[in-house]
């Protein structure tokens, strides 16, 4: 695999409008010195830490990572084959650049959640949890902080339709747009928790099979986009979040059963943060260096089993990526070691609802889902909860501790006032069975599409609830009179379009 990066020329990864981050913050410059003291001892010759500091202070495009189950079909205004370069980000195949005149964030693409935008560097996470292959699918996974959800994302599609993920976000004011960004990829294999890691150690000790950890640091990569000042670089600072990372470390190997694998990352430079922690996983928690073959080419010059990637070298902001595992211990109990062998023993349970929803409510449901809560709780296969003006479905085989009121499920229905109506992440949800979404659809071509994403609303002669959608992908909720269809996209999920690319969708 080679680290130079090729970009096409309709791909360049250099600058991109699409991606550029609010013109409000300004970079912030180091000089070469800040930056060799910053990443000691790692050592570069005087000429590579002068290139270093200048690609510090540049912003640098975000990519374009597909969604997996849209790979094959991902459609693009662009008929030039060269404008999609599958080796724009070689650690991750997933992971496109973006083609110059495509505005990603405004196109009908993104809001049909085809892919997600973030820093090419954020990937080496999700490649060091191998989570563009199969080697997560059935897993049972915790993306221990996970807002925004750029990590968490990637974990959600690579376990599939028989793995589970518990998304952990403690800061409470974060969880909002995580719970958004998890229902863009359609499936409802997932939960939901807002808890310090050591009180969610508590709660569920040895539980999981993968765990990533994308730790608070002090965010020298952030320098690039002003979302960090120079204090990143202060040696009070890299101390401060590396004894909070221990901490972290320490509840996620408390979460983690024998023979499941941590991935830690963070988006700094400093040792302390980064290959310090590998040693101290190694010497504290007994863990052991569990390297990655597909990223030899980033290997740390520290740590076999930790990865860097630079903002000089790479094309992205930089960050870290580490993968151990915890060893089975010599003598576990009989029941620990079958524990062990098979990710989901003991932790499957029947799910059925403590309280009845409401009646109105789970008329909607039944009307939408096709299933009666009732009787699926009763059947044990699926397992809902109404929280006051919020009604969730879990998927059939979640684990049993989803029931406790700490997490947080797959929202399929919301009250305003004495209403109650379907939820936007209902209309996107597409993997449970037997929770098929049975309403009735509207297919729009892209003048339409971008009409109603705006907030428009839509022609249409049927009545009641109904999918808006647009080349079989569900954009959002409509409710019809028998002319019109009434807009129920939520003020979050509208969006202007980009005309360029409506007028190439069209074309």
């Amino acid at each position: 695999m080679s680290r130079s990066r090729k970009g096409s020329k309709k791909a360049s990864r250099k600058s991109s409008a699409s991606s550029k981050p609010s013109a409000n913050r300004k970079p912030v410059e180091l000089d070469a010195e800040q930056v060799s003291a910053a990443i000691a001892p790692i050592e570069l010759p005087k000429d590579e830490q002068e290139r270093l500091a200048a690609a510090m202070s540049q912003r640098h495009a975000n990519v374009m990572r597909v969604r997996r189950d849209r790979t094959d079909a991902f459609r693009f205004s662009h008929s030039d084959a060269d404008s999609l370069n599958p080796i724009d980000v070689p650690w991750y195949p997933l992971a496109l650049a973006i083609p110059d005149g495509f505005h990603a964030s405004r196109s009908i693409d993104f809001a049909a959640g085809d892919f997600y935008l973030q820093d090419a560097g954020s990937l080496l996470a999700l490649a060091a949890a191998e989570a563009h292959t199969d080697s997560l699918s059935g897993q049972l996974v915790c993306d221990l902080c996970a807002a925004p959800g750029g990590k968490a994302t990637g974990l959600l599609e690579a376990i599939g339709d028989d793995g589970f993920l518990l998304a952990n976000e403690p800061i409470r004011s974060r969880v909002a747009p995580l719970a958004y960004n998890l229902s863009r990829t359609g499936s409802d294999r997932y939960a939901i928790s807002s808890e310090d890691p050591d009180a969610l150690a508590e709660k569920l000790p040895g539980v999981f099979d993968t765990i990533l950890i994308d730790a608070p640091c002090s965010g020298q990569a952030l320098l690039s986009r002003g979302r960090q000042s120079k204090g990143a670089v202060n040696e009070s600072m890299v101390a401060t979040n590396a004894a909070r990372q221990q901490r972290i470390l320490a509840a996620a190997h408390k979460l983690l059963r024998p023979g499941g694998t941590i991935v830690y990352s963070t988006c700094t430079f400093a040792v302390a943060e980064n290959e310090d922690q590998i040693d101290w996983m190694i010497r504290e928690l007994e863990m052991q260096p569990f390297p990655v073959s597909t990223l030899s080419d980033y290997q740390s010059p520290l740590a076999d089993c930790g990865y860097r990637v630079w903002p000089h070298r790479d094309e992205c902001a930089g960050a870290f990526a580490a993968r151990l595992t915890k060893p089975i211990v010599v003598g576990e109990s009989e029941e620990a070691a079958e524990f062990s062998e098979d990710p989901w023993l003991l932790r499957r349970g029947v799910l059925r609802s403590e309280q009845p929803l409401d009646s109105d409510c789970d008329e909607l449901i039944q009307s939408v889902l096709g299933v009666s809560p009732s009787e699926a709780d009763t059947e044990g296969s699926v397992f809902f909860r109404q929280r006051d003006w919020i009604a969730e479905a879990f998927c059939k085989g979640a684990p049993e501790w989803v029931k406790q009121d700490w997490t947080i499920g797959p929202e399929v229905a919301h009250r305003t006032g004495q209403t109650w109506k379907p939820s936007h992440a209902c209309a996107l949800r597409h993997t449970s069975d037997p929770l098929t979404v049975n309403a009735a659809r509207i297919e729009l071509d892209d003048t339409e599409a971008a009409t109603f994403l705006a907030g428009g609303t839509v022609p249409t002669d049927l009545r009641g609830w109904l999918i808006v959608q647009h080349q079989n992908r569900p954009l959002g909720w409509g409710k019809a009179d028998g002319r019109i269809g009434k807009n129920h996209l939520p003020t979050h999920a509208r969006m202007q379009v980009a005309k360029n690319v409506t007028q190439e969708q069209s074309t």
